[in-house]
């Protein structure tokens, strides 16, 4: 009995270990983010990467230049990755840096937020993610705290899937503008997407001024994600 016992223990670790290699993470558990290099040799960088993301600022440069976006309303699918919700984008949405043009390719959510400042988060925060023809990612981050609506943002939460996987065309075009504060100041920083496999050389543009998110949406959101954001890493900006 006790030998069967621990073949059967066997059997869990080592099914354990097949799903860890099919990539599998998640945001807690021997599953999360003190964990995701050793899930895959793919996510080495999530462990020993030396640019890593999210960061706290601590005393860090203010950009006050204008942040140069071409964007208009755009047509886009929404749908549920088990990890977050997200939005890919169809339109020609452009973020301009150092003279290099980024294509907004989607939009998801972290909740709370990934990015504190001066080691304060808020409840959520909205990653934008846009992509140079050279294949090189730029993020643009807006935090998002608690308030009484939603804003722009309240048509894609009254849209949130429950299944899986499945792309849905969204209601109604979205304006991603409208996504952003009045005041665009921001820190600027190199760093890595904030999931596997933790790519490094991503630029990152995260607005000091929040906008809102109601507490509906958010609670929305928690019932089919929970919590997904990754940990403040080592180095402060």
């Amino acid at each position: 009995m006790q030998q069967r016992t621990m073949l059967v223990a066997v059997a869990v670790a080592l099914a354990g270990l097949t799903a860890a290699a099919q990539g599998e993470f998640k945001y807690f558990g021997p599953s999360g983010p003190s964990f995701w290099a050793k899930l895959d040799p793919g996510w080495a960088a999530c462990g020993r990467g030396t640019m890593q993301s999210p960061v706290d600022f601590r005393n860090a440069t203010l950009h006050h230049q204008p942040l140069t976006v071409a964007y208009t309303p755009t047509e886009g699918r929404i749908f549920n990755n088990e990890h977050t919700i997200e939005i890919e984008s169809e339109g020609h949405d452009l973020l301009k840096l150092d003279g290099v043009d980024y294509r907004l390719q989607q939009f998801h959510f972290h909740a709370l937020s990934e990015h504190t400042i001066e080691g304060r988060g808020t409840d959520m925060e909205l990653h934008l993610v846009h992509r140079s023809d050279a294949g090189v990612n730029a993020v643009v981050a807006v935090l998002l705290t608690r308030g009484k609506t939603s804003g722009a943002l309240a048509p894609i939460f009254a849209q949130l899937p429950d299944d899986h996987g499945v792309k849905h065309r969204l209601a109604a075009t979205f304006d991603p503008a409208a996504f952003l504060p009045a005041n665009r100041d921001y820190y600027r920083y190199e760093g890595s997407l904030t999931t596997p496999p933790c790519t490094e050389g991503v630029h990152w543009i995260v607005l000091r001024t929040p906008m809102s998110v109601s507490s509906e949406d958010l609670a929305q959101f928690a019932e089919r994600i929970h919590l997904n954001a990754r940990p403040v890493q080592r180095v402060s900006r």
